[in-house]
């Protein structure tokens, strides 16, 4: 027998040669394959699973057994981490959970600015030259736009372009500047489209925006798995992968880069456009995502004091980052205000213009990072918690991020419990929002105490018959179903006790968070105008859900107001407006950041909000 095998992954049809004994897992990694996956390849999250078409793999492992349906198991499914290659193989990847469904803006979404982009188009009719005008071509194109002729610059590239351009259409030329420096002169016949990208990098998803330059218009979402997710579900496992590797961080940053370039060309692909057709790209993440993709050491941020590299804007080339957009265009990351409040806050703070309310607000990013921000009407506080990855989805038994087919809504119809999926397809897990209203509903009907304990449904009489039949397990083995096999594509769904432990501690960070920081500027919650839920399922959290489990303070549910994904808006926003841009700087300025892990007091009200209200 060889020493190497040849394994196929499908429907990409790419082919990757590797040693005998490697999982499919790292095949796919070699093969530049995406396989969906939270754990970093532990075989505890369940989600990379692929078809088996053909060839020899290893026998099943117990954890196949224990996280695969029988009906998955009988078609062929395998988790990648747990199959071996033993021969040849042919593999079938199921497509990655569609995210584009909860990352999508609105034009309602993005607030309208006046529209002063960094990158700006110019259609000129420069004067030709003469014995009485001997000005330079540059110069007479420079004094053609009369607004930035004193301070702007040429790239060689342009320069040696410009009198060819000039002359072969009677002076008509289609020129693009980035900030004052000239990076595209061509003939107005060959005028071509001015577009930017704001790119919103996300734990566990990434987002690509395509703009119109020229109109400010969003034009098309391209959005996805963060493929370092094979590496660690959170910025924690992420940060030990780099640490732990001598090329880890190299291998983290390119990750992205590919990921993020792969969405760019399919943006661009959609309007009819390229990629050299963008001309900038706005960035957002949370603090270790933007130092992961700046190539920025991030290990000193899981280390106390947890200093970032830096909290100030970055602007610098596509080139020089390897995004493959117009090689003369520019990369802009906002800036971040500490360790673990990101680009991504302020970014909600610019979308939502948290500082310039007039009376108090609450803004929470609820993501696999909680962060929070409040402001007083005159302190702008922000915090972190760690919320852990389980609103989106990871660490849960059936869960999952929104896609076709995730459960998205739990709600009750007459004495028993029903479901929503997305795209109204057979249910094949759960997602945040349908976690939301999950845990509401169990609690509503006294399936779960208020110490996170399930009930047996067999014993307790307050329970109607349908109802206690969906309790099923004993201790910590004990689940309720959710939706049942005829439901579900897979299996039936449910929701267990150990769920239910994950849920807790998520809730309990960010309301403990949240009231400290009320607390520290004299607010009660009633004295809040509004509170803003932001995250790529913001619009879709039922509000009466958040305030039953206590995830958020005690305010009326008219108060609740769901932004969706601000990070993104905040992009777009800076993308197209200058004075956003500033504004974004002038946020991180005004920001006091609050280390809450550090008081006992946090530790106190983490462990009394594990009780649900």
């Amino acid at each position: 027998m060889s020493d190497y095998v040849t394994v196929t992954f499908e429907p990409a049809g790419a082919n990757v040669q590797v040693p005998v004994g490697t999982n499919l897992y790292e095949a796919g990694q070699r093969a530049g394959i995406e396989i969906a996956g939270s754990c970093g390849g532990q075989g505890i999250c369940g989600e990379c699973q692929v078809i088996i078409a053909d060839g020899m793999v290893s026998e099943l492992t117990s954890q196949e057994r224990k996280l695969l349906a029988p009906a998955l198991i009988e078609e062929g499914t395998r988790l990648a981490c747990q199959a071996e290659l033993l021969g040849d193989a042919v593999v079938r990847v199921p497509s990655i959970q569609e995210v584009v469904v909860r990352k999508t803006l609105t034009a309602e979404s993005v607030r309208s600015v006046p529209l002063a982009p960094n990158v700006r188009r110019y259609d000129l009719n420069v004067p030709a030259p003469s014995i009485d005008d001997q000005r330079s071509d540059f110069r007479r194109l420079a004094e053609a736009i009369t607004e930035r002729s004193s301070d702007l610059t040429a790239t060689v590239q342009c320069l040696g372009s410009l009198a060819t351009a000039l002359r072969a259409e009677d002076q008509q030329i289609a020129v693009t500047a980035v900030g004052s420096q000239v990076v595209d002169v061509r003939q107005a016949s060959m005028r071509s489209p001015v577009l930017g990208v704001a790119v919103d990098i996300g734990t566990s998803t990434v987002a690509v925006y395509l703009v119109d330059m020229e109109t400010g218009e969003h034009l098309v979402t391209a959005a996805g798995q963060n493929p370092q997710t094979q590496f660690g579900a959170d910025v924690i496992t992420r940060i030990q992968y780099a640490n732990s590797h001598d090329d880890g961080l190299t291998v983290l940053r390119d990750a992205i880069v590919a990921a993020i370039n792969r969405f760019i060309g399919q943006a661009v692909a959609e309007v009819g456009a390229t990629p050299a057709d963008v001309y900038e790209a706005t960035i957002v993440g949370n603090t270790c995502m933007h130092h992961i993709f700046l190539g920025l050491e991030p290990r000193y941020l899981a280390q106390s004091p947890y200093v970032p590299v830096t909290t100030e804007a970055v602007s610098t080339s596509a080139d020089r980052l390897g995004l493959q957009i117009n090689p003369r265009g520019n990369v802009f990351c906002l800036p971040c205000i500490a360790g673990f409040v990101g680009a991504d806050t302020v970014g909600v703070i610019v979308a939502s213009e948290l500082t310039r309310r007039d009376r108090p607000t609450l803004a929470i990013d609820i993501g696999t990072n909680g962060e929070i921000a409040l402001w007083s009407g005159e302190r702008l506080l922000t915090a972190s918690c760690a919320a852990g990855p389980a609103f989106e989805g990871a660490q849960i038994h059936h869960g999952m991020r929104a896609g076709p087919g995730a459960i998205d809504e739990v709600f009750i119809s007459g004495d028993d419990l029903a479901v929503h999926t997305i795209d109204d397809q057979p249910a094949r897990g759960i997602c945040g929002s349908g976690l939301f209203d999950a845990m509401a509903v169990l609690l509503e009907l006294g399936l779960v105490d208020a110490k996170g304990h399930m009930v047996d449904g067999q014993s307790d009489g307050a329970l109607s018959d349908i109802v206690a039949r969906r309790v099923d397990g004993e201790a910590n083995e004990r689940h309720v179903v959710l939706a049942d096999a005829e439901q579900s594509a897979n299996g039936p769904i449910v929701l267990t006790q150990r769920d239910v432990r994950e849920i807790q501690l998520a809730n309990s960070a960010i309301r403990a968070s949240t009231e400290m920081l009320l607390e520290m500027v004299g607010l009660e919650p009633d004295g809040l105008d509004e509170v803003l839920i932001a995250g790529a399922f913001g619009n879709f959290i039922n509000p009466a859900s958040a305030l039953r489990i206590g995830l958020l303070p005690e305010v009326p549910e008219g108060k609740i107001a769901g932004i969706g994904n601000a990070a993104g808006a905040g992009a777009i926003l800076t993308l197209v407006s200058q004075r956003e841009r500033d504004y974004a700087r002038q946020v991180t300025e005004r920001a006091e950041h609050i280390e809450l892990f550090r008081s006992s007091d946090f530790q106190d009200r983490f462990a009394e909000y594990m009780i649900f209200p």
